[in-house]
């Protein structure tokens, strides 16, 4: 029966229609859920958790979580009649930060790139930006539903000759528990040693050892992450009820034209000032006054400045409405941003000459990449006031252009980064912080001992690193691992 969709209105009566739909014939199961084949589905929920238990049991999830992942997504390809191949490129890309560095950026980035490839792939090709974020949060409204329609239906159609069992109200009961309860329980009784004897003293004498119950209870959650996702393409037709418009904000009544103009005016007079003092002291070099030194210049403004640069990237969206009518509005949002850009370029020097004195650290080189973004970011503003392009067109290509900071920054390893400069620095050595900046510090610590014939860090400096589980390769470790055998071998040669 095929469904019956009105738009236009309320998506909880959106499906309300029916009685327009073709008429079920009499031997035809009413259900909610799929009416496509439970049993390719049922094979590929058997492959992917024989697979997830191959993959990511007892293993530090990393290139694992990512096979994991793609395998996930290709079962759910050939599922859904090779539609949508584009998706598979999309997340191998979003998976490349996990297989370069096990981290919480890498994570962030494999589990959104997940979600977004199942609702590309169950849409059947690419539903552009606005409806492919709708249809995504209409997936995570309609996808629990739907897993407990489908065990519902793959129930009833195992005990045909019984009564209509509905697990309807089990599952909104259970759902939720019991999934999590399966979670939790697997990780307590595997961090609990107590518990973990007391359940190994229980079927010490029985077929099932508490490693194997531990193991069914992994399974359990494996498939029930992996459900909802199969589900995917028999849920098109309500994916596309996901908006697929940007909401509109409504305009306080303050914000007008004539409020806009003379903030303009006073925003352009308060900031000449600070523009004008460090042309002054920053980029001309003026002597400053007793006392102060350019480190303390800097390190008093680099932040403030920075946070006074993005409050007005965000008054200068709020603005750009009334400048279509107004061209000396306009005149002075443009001069604005641009004084602010100069304002941002001025925090990243400040940034520098404190570095330049104190040394590199992680909060001072994500400082670094983000004025950077705000930089750019402001860029972006003046070319739409110019061209009179609209609010969602800048919000969608500065969300970008912050992801696509995020996604570069995860391909680099701060830590050896950090110690690079620090120890290239002709200055006082802040030993204590490089020396604990991790593994993947030790080869600029190294080679820094090599060359001065002294050593700045004591303890173990894990020079036979390896990857005692395949699964936990990650390519910075494996980088790292090349650098450290090839640092040992020099050293060991000049011994000689």
């Amino acid at each position: 029966m095929k469904t019956f969709l009105l738009r236009g209105v309320p998506n909880s009566v959106q499906t309300d229609g029916w009685w327009m739909s073709e008429p079920p014939t009499p031997n035809q199961p009413q259900t909610r859920g799929s009416t496509q084949p439970l049993l390719p589905r049922a094979v590929a929920l058997a492959a992917l958790v024989v697979a997830g238990d191959a993959l990511l049991w007892q293993a530090q999830p990393g290139l694992s979580l990512a096979l994991f992942g793609m395998g996930i997504l290709l079962a759910l390809w050939l599922l859904n009649g090779r539609k949508g191949t584009g998706a598979l490129g999309f997340a191998a890309l979003t998976f490349l930060p996990l297989v370069e560095h096990a981290q919480a950026l890498a994570y962030g980035f494999f589990f959104a790139g997940l979600m977004l490839s199942v609702v590309w792939l169950a849409l059947g090709g690419w539903p552009g930006f606005t409806r492919w974020f709708g249809a995504l949060w209409q997936f995570f409204e309609v996808a629990p539903e739907a897993a407990m329609s489908e065990v519902n239906r793959a129930v009833r159609s195992g005990l045909s000759n019984s009564p209509e069992i509905s697990l309807k109200a089990i599952s909104q009961s259970w759902l939720v528990p019991l999934g999590l309860g399966l979670v939790f329980a697997s990780l307590l009784l595997s961090a609990n040693p107590m518990l973990s004897g007391w359940f190994e003293g229980i079927f010490q004498a029985t077929w099932l050892s508490a490693e194997l119950f531990y193991r069914l209870l992994f399974w359990g959650g494996l498939a029930i992450a992996v459900i909802p996702i199969l589900l995917a393409p028999s849920l098109r037709e309500r994916l596309k009820l996901g908006t697929s418009t940007l909401p509109t904000v409504p305009v306080p009544a303050v914000l007008n034209a004539n409020s806009i103009l003379r903030s303009l005016v006073l925003f352009n007079l308060m900031f000449a000032v600070q523009t004008a003092l460090d042309l002054t002291y920053l980029w001309g070099g003026a002597s400053l006054p007793d006392g102060m030194s350019y480190a303390q210049y800097a390190h008093r403004g680099a932040y403030p400045l920075l946070a006074t640069a993005l409050l007005a990237g965000a008054f200068a969206l709020a603005a750009r409405p009334f400048t279509n009518t107004r061209p000396l509005l306009r005149i002075a949002l443009l001069a604005w941003v641009v004084q602010n850009i100069f304002l941002v370029l001025s925090s990243l020097l400040r940034l520098e000459l404190y570095v330049a004195n104190y040394g590199l650290t992680h909060l001072r080189i994500a400082a670094f990449i983000w004025m950077g973004v705000v930089a750019l970011g402001l860029v972006l503003v003046i070319y739409q006031t110019l061209k009179d392009k609209p609010a969602t067109w800048l919000l969608s290509r500065t969300a970008l252009l912050g992801v696509a900071a995020l996604f570069a920054a995860s391909f680099l390893s701060f830590s050896a980064t950090i110690a690079r400069h620090n120890l290239s620095q002709e200055r006082a050595l802040d030993t204590r912080y490089v020396c604990s900046l991790g593994p993947h510090s030790l080869p600029a610590i190294m080679a820094y001992e090599a060359k001065h014939g002294r050593r700045i860090c004591f303890g173990p400096k894990l020079a036979k690193l390896q990857f005692a589980d395949w699964r936990e390769w990650g390519f910075r470790d494996w980088r790292l691992q090349r650098s450290l055998a090839a640092l040992t071998a020099q050293a060991a040669k000049e011994a000689l």
